[in-house]
């Protein structure tokens, strides 16, 4: 690549089920597993490129992962290094001590990040009900006039990163300013609970139309240990107020229906907003020189297993998009062209001209996107865009890396990209990596309300879980000593495997079926070796 490269880097936050990708055209699109579906763990984990036992996060509290584990150097920070301008709007490490005093500035950024003014109404009482008052509901949509400060986070953050491409764009312009390349990383919030949008967004997705879980049902080969009693949505007025029997539920159907058509509607709510980045970055002029990263920090499950939240090893919250634009490669809107490539689309003006199909998308769906099924990880990202601007990639991390500064447990997914955009095929999951990795604490055996979120003192079990390129799912819940931050292989409290070809909803373990001994001893043993086992043969 020839010439100045500029970066924009942008996650959400919850994003489970795919409803609108409406906004996305030449990109690479990869279905990535996440290393701890948690906000804290997740993001530390792919902002150092090191999974949560190396950075020692495990909740979203505790003390600051740079003390606590060790002086990493994150991907911004690296940039920034490197002579790049870096930049942090929206939520992009989790705003919490345990990810420093002000988002790991000034290491990671070269400005104090920005926060949008109406961020801390989201935990307020800010939902009308029918009642006339105002309550903290899981269910929020709004008339974003009445609400605080007559607006809402992501609307505001997508303002503010607006703003920076203009500036950028008019220093861009003035023949004595240096170009000065950029890495913002920008977050959005929704669709994260509570589900506060534009009530207008919900005539996009009428009740009847919304489908239902496919496996909406508590599987009896579960081990209890597996099992989150999703205690955020328990939480909130509205659905306190169902009394849901603990820790197994179920939600009453009304109210599964009510609570995937808001998620769905949050969801395109947030597409919208992330189709006015992408379109602003065009008319400043940045879209034919910009790398484009688009993921989530974690999954969602959305009432599958009977379950309403994050925190498990289950495929539907460790699974998340992991999207690529990289000019000259990816592209098929021609660098030149009069036709834009990044337009706005409406949602509502595509609800009018198209026919409403139950639990689909209104839009027509993405263009240009290129499609991989290699397993890849979000601690690749960190390699993968240090190669594709050129810059040197960091090495592979040692065993013990708590002295060492800057290096990676991730690889570069370039490889992977080169070849499914310029031969027009794809290094598949056999491949590429052997397997991906993912991992949950739990404070016992069986469920209690600390379960989704246990302190470090209280994790005694850590679930350790793979997802094979050769189709199997395979987690082993092990002891865990909280001190040292290592687990006990040979405590095994619970198992669990899911054949994915013959069931990809992973609605029946099969770990204790007789016929499969010999696969759960290999796949085991496969578990034990880990993440670096299982690189590419070329790593």
């Amino acid at each position: 690549m020839e010439g100045l490269w500029f970066l924009l880097f942008a996650t959400f936050m919850n994003f489970g089920l795919v409803q609108n990708k409406a906004c996305w055209y030449s990109m690479h699109y990869f279905r990535s597993p996440f290393h701890q579906p948690l906000c804290a763990p997740s993001r530390v984990s792919f902002l150092t490129s090191r999974r949560p036992d190396t950075t020692k996060t495990y909740n979203n509290k505790g003390s600051y992962w740079r003390t606590n584990a060790g002086n990493f150097t994150t991907l911004p920070q690296y940039f920034r290094d490197a002579g790049y301008f870096t930049a942090s709007i929206g939520k992009i490490f989790h705003n919490a001590p345990v990810c420093g005093k002000d988002n790991d500035f000034p290491y990671s950024w070269s400005v104090r990040p920005y926060h949008a003014p109406t961020e801390p109404y989201g935990y307020e009482k800010v939902c009308p009900g029918s009642d006339g008052r105002l309550h903290f509901n899981l269910l929020c949509p709004v008339n974003v006039s009445t609400q605080p400060l007559g607006s809402l986070p992501d609307i505001q953050t997508t303002d503010h990163i607006l703003e920076i491409f203009k500036s950028l764009s008019e220093s861009r312009q003035e023949a004595s300013a240096p170009h000065l390349p950029f890495f913002l990383g920008m977050g959005f919030h929704k669709p994260h609970i509570s589900f506060r949008y534009p009530k207008e967004y919900l005539e996009l997705y009428p009740l009847e139309s919304v489908d239902k879980a496919p496996n909406a049902f508590y599987s009896q080969t579960q081990p209890p240990v597996a099992w989150n009693p999703f205690m955020d949505v328990r939480r909130r007025e509205d659905t306190t107020a169902l009394h849901l029997p603990f820790p197994y539920g179920p939600m009453p159907d009304k109210y599964h229906y009510l609570i995937r058509q808001a998620y769905y509607a949050s969801t395109t709510y947030m597409d919208y907003e992330l189709g006015r980045v992408l379109a602003g970055l065009e008319a400043a002029g940045f879209a034919d020189d910009t790398i484009i990263s688009f993921i989530s920090d974690h999954g969602w499950q959305l009432g599958e297993h009977q379950e309403w939240s994050k925190f498990s090893n289950y495929a539907t919250a460790t699974r998340i998009p992991f999207m690529i634009h990289v000019p000259g490669i990816t592209d098929t809107v021609k660098e030149g062209s009069k036709k834009p490539k990044f337009p706005l689309r409406d949602p509502f003006l595509e609800y009018k001209s198209t026919s409403r199909v139950k639990g689909k998308s209104n839009a027509t769906g993405s263009q240009g996107v290129l499609v991989s099924d290699a397993l890849v990880e979000l601690t690749d990202l960190f390699p993968t865009l240090t190669d594709l601007v050129q810059l040197p990639v960091p090495p592979l991390c040692p065993v013990n890396s708590s002295q060492v500064d800057t290096c990676v447990e991730g690889v570069s997914l370039v490889p992977v990209i080169i070849d499914t955009a310029l031969n027009h095929s794809s290094r598949s999951s056999k491949s590429w990596k052997k397997a991906a990795f993912t991992q949950y604490p739990r404070p016992s055996d069986t469920p209690r309300p600390d379960s989704d979120q246990p302190s470090l003192a209280n994790i005694t079990i850590m679930g350790y879980s793979m997802i094979t390129a050769d189709g199997y799912h395979y987690t082993e819940w092990v002891g865990f000593n909280n001190v040292t931050c290592e687990m006990n292989w040979s405590d095994v409290h619970a198992r669990e495997l899911y054949i994915l070809h013959s069931d990809p909803l992973e609605d029946t373990n099969v770990a204790d079926v007789k016929k499969n001994e010999r696969l759960v001893q290999r796949l085991s043993s496969e578990l034990h070796k880990g993440w670096r086992y299982a690189l590419p043969k070329q790593v």
